[in-house]
């Protein structure tokens, strides 16, 4: 029954590909389509699928449709007050805009969801954007790759502090061996990215910036960069703190964890985006055009539905329980090392849910871990370092797919080619070096 769940959730991941690439549908009708055929030919429950397709409809949303709408404000911001196109000037050469991408993406990892975090940033894609179809996709493609590479390996992020506290790891060891795993992972997606999306989209290399970006670098103003980093990095920061304080351990105690919750709320984060837009960018001179706030947010509604839509496919998917009993047939093998990458890989690749994978992937180990000979202390922080290696995996059902798909201008084809291959180089290059590592340790 599992085996061919997982076989009908494979054609309708192609159908919703189909559908969008062949058919010229919206990804959101795609995927509610794929998600529908699913339910019907998988031998589950109609109504207990219906329900999942609501609730994680509904659950995405809320989680990662404010920060689109934040994100696609403070963009719009930018291109009224024209410091969208004299930061992207500024910061032309690809080596810089490169750079910068991977140090930010691995910054904001912390960050509850990767979705959230890279809807925030959308508007330092606009400002890291390039010259050409190729640099744009270039910088947008990196900067998530770089946030899902923080999240799967760097304490404190939520992956990091589940597999550390089910596995008893300290938080130490995790630092130490998640920092240089992310660094790697970030690295290993660029140069894959930076070789893949000029020859994708038949456009040049990413220029180095001439005497045009020169002239246009020296009239950036000095509020051009607080416009940009003011309303997008005080709120990923305030959810970055509120994630840590609301772990199991309280560690900023219950009164830290109820507020800072509450000032973390979706809603509370777009409140508090649109009244620093307010106060940056109220007295500036714009392009001359109106109605930049409805030009927003009519630009966030395709990707909300199209996330949402994937959170309710994601949820169907997570109802079958094909993940958990492919898991154990994963888990009988005897390939070391392999057994809780290979999990983790194939939960994440049907549920869509890195944190929903990772709890999954461990709290199978974790009984397991003796019969695997991970038992000992480095053992255990392999096996973390493993499993957070096979949730980089990222495809149509990850509402992140959709994400980066609408902030690069990718169709749903270029996607899969460009960033969903890369989550898999990502994924091989780390599970090497735990290999490497494993060797000589174990």
């Amino acid at each position: 029954m599992d085996i061919y769940q997982a076989a009908v959730a494979a054609v309708c991941f192609a159908l919703a590909l189909i559908l969008v690439a062949r058919a010229k549908l919206p990804a959101f009708l795609a995927l509610l389509i794929a998600a529908f055929a699913f339910a019907l030919a998988s031998r589950t429950s109609l109504g207990a699928n219906g329900d999942a397709i609501s609730r994680g409809f509904a659950q995405t949303v809320e989680t990662v449709g404010f920060a689109i709408v934040a994100g696609a404000i403070v963009s719009a911001m930018l291109e009224r007050t024209g410091a969208a196109d004299r930061l992207a000037a500024a910061l032309a050469p690809a080596r810089w805009r490169r750079a910068v991408a991977v140090a930010l993406g691995l910054a904001t990892s912390v960050v509850p969801s990767s979705a959230v975090a890279l809807a925030l940033l959308r508007p330092w894609c606009d400002a890291l954007r390039g010259s050409s179809p190729a640099t744009r996709a270039d910088t947008t493609v990196t900067l998530a790759l770089a946030i899902g590479a923080g999240q799967a390996f760097v304490y404190p992020s939520i992956i990091a502090v589940a597999t550390g506290t089910i596995l008893k790891i300290a938080p130490l060891w995790l630092l130490l061996m998640g920092v240089p795993l992310a660094l790697a992972a970030s690295v290993a997606g660029l140069l894959f990215v930076s070789w893949a999306a000029p020859r994708m989209l038949r456009a040049p290399s990413p220029p180095s910036g001439g005497e045009g970006a020169r002239a246009l670098s020296e009239k950036l103003q000095s509020m051009d960069v607080l416009r940009l980093a003011l309303p997008t990095l005080l709120p990923i920061a305030l959810l970055s703190i509120a994630g840590y304080a609301q772990t199991a351990t309280e560690p900023l105690g219950r009164d830290g964890r109820d507020i800072l919750g509450f000032y973390a709320k979706p809603s509370v984060i777009l409140i508090f985006c649109v009244a620093i837009v307010a106060a940056t960018a109220w007295r500036a001179r714009g392009d001359g055009e109106g109605g930049w706030l409805e030009r927003a947010l009519a630009r966030s509604v395709w990707p909300l539905l199209a996330t949402g839509i994937a959170g309710g496919f994601a949820a169907i998917l997570q109802n079958a329980g094909m993940a958990e009993m492919l898991g154990e047939r994963v888990f009988a093998l005897k390939l070391g090392l392999l057994v809780p990458f290979i999990a983790a890989a194939l939960m994440k690749a049907l549920h869509g849910s890195s944190l929903v994978a990772t709890l999954t992937a461990v709290g199978m180990l974790e009984p397991l871990l003796g019969a695997l000979g991970l038992d000992a202390a480095s053992g255990r922080l392999l096996a973390a370092g493993a499993i957070a290696a096979g949730t980089l995996v990222a495809h149509v059902n990850d509402p992140t797919f959709w994400l980066v798909a609408d902030i690069a201008e990718l169709d749903a084809v270029r996607t899969l080619r460009l960033y969903s291959a890369a989550t898999v180089v990502q994924a091989a290059v780390s599970i090497a070096l735990l290999w490497v590592v494993g060797l000589m340790l174990l």
